[in-house]
Order: structure tokens, then sequence, then C-alpha cells
């Protein structure tokens, strides 16, 4: 009887080990599939290692960047932002007025916006179309009235529903104890006759 081996198949020990790395490789990093459970026939989607190692890696990634982010650019956006300076200028391009940080600027913008006079519709002048536009107050004034009105108007809408439910349910209960004393009043006789 003569035995088998690698060697008489034609393959050697090398090849044979590059085969199965390769297949153990190919099985590892295939995509995610869609199985059905034996036990309770329910669909399950099983993560292949190829998968699993994408959003380790995503994640070390995204940590690592976020990590750089925080250490130095956040700061260096922040300084900029804080010694940022504009300044005004004409139409041909000369400084005028006083040169503001951009924090300065933010804040002198969100005064003007919120003390510019609008319209009962709550737009400026420069937003309205109309030709008989007129100023009605200021913005913040315009959102202080809508806020409170919105308040108001929920807080009345509850109460009004809560007193709705309250009456019927009294009307309902007044119309079966009003059924109720009927029914007892009312006697029927039945007579057989001859």
């Amino acid at each position: 009887m003569t035995t088998l081996t690698l060697e008489s198949l034609g393959l050697t020990r090398e090849e044979i080990t590059e085969r199965v790395v390769e297949k153990v490789a190919e099985q590892m990093l295939a995509e995610a599939e869609v199985v059905a459970d034996e036990d309770d026939g329910k669909m399950r989607l099983t993560l292949s290692f190829a998968e699993t190692l994408k959003r380790k890696v995503l994640e070390r990634v995204n940590m690592a960047v976020d990590d750089v982010a925080a250490k130095n650019i956040l700061p260096n956006v922040a300084a900029y932002v804080e010694g940022l300076c504009l300044q005004e200028t004409n139409k041909w391009g000369e400084k005028v007025g006083k040169p503001l940080t951009f924090v300065e600027y933010l804040v002198s913008r969100a005064e003007h916006y919120l003390r510019e006079e609008v319209s009962f519709e709550g737009k400026a002048r420069s937003e309205d179309t109309y030709v008989s536009w007129r100023a009605s107050g200021t913005r913040i004034a315009y959102l202080v009235h809508k806020h409170l009105q919105y308040s108001i108007q929920s807080a009345m809408e509850k109460a009004l529903k809560d007193a709705n439910s309250k009456i019927v349910g009294g009307i309902e209960e007044a119309v079966k104890i009003k059924l109720a004393e009927v029914a007892a009043l009312l006697k029927v006789e039945t007579k057989i006759g001859r």
C-alpha cells in the first residue's frame, strides 16, 4: 500500500500554507451577510471581520482627528477670531470709522437687528416689498409680542379643551341620570286579552 503525501500530489508545504492563509483571509474579509437563525427563524445581520475592522479603524481615525483639532486647530481659531479686527471702508477701499473686533462687530449687529424698526408683520423696510410700509415698533418688541401671543393662545386653547371635556362629561352623566329616572317611572304592562 502506498502512502499518500503532499509531494505525491504535486504540492509543497509552502503552497498548502499559502492556500490555507488565502482562504482564511478571504473568508474573514468577506462582506456582511444576512442569515436565518435556526432557532427562531428570524433574519440576522452578521458582520464580517472586514466590517468590524473597518468600523474600528474609522472610530480610531475620528478620535485622532478630534484630538488634533482640540489641541491645535480650535485654540488657533479662537485666538484668530478674538484678534480679528474689522474696519468699514468706503467705495474706494479707504478705511472709515473705528476698527472693531469680531466680537464687538457681532454685538453691534445684534443690537442693530433687535432695535431695527419693523412693520406689524415683523419685516424691516428693506425686507418689505409694499410701498405703504409703516413702522410699528422695534424687532425685539415684535418678537416679545409674538412670544406672549403664542403663550397666551396655547394656554387658552388648553383651558378651553379642559373645560369642554369637563362639560361634556357632566352633560353625559346628567343625561344618564335622567334616562334612569324616566326608565324607573315608566311601567310597561302587557295584557293577554280575552
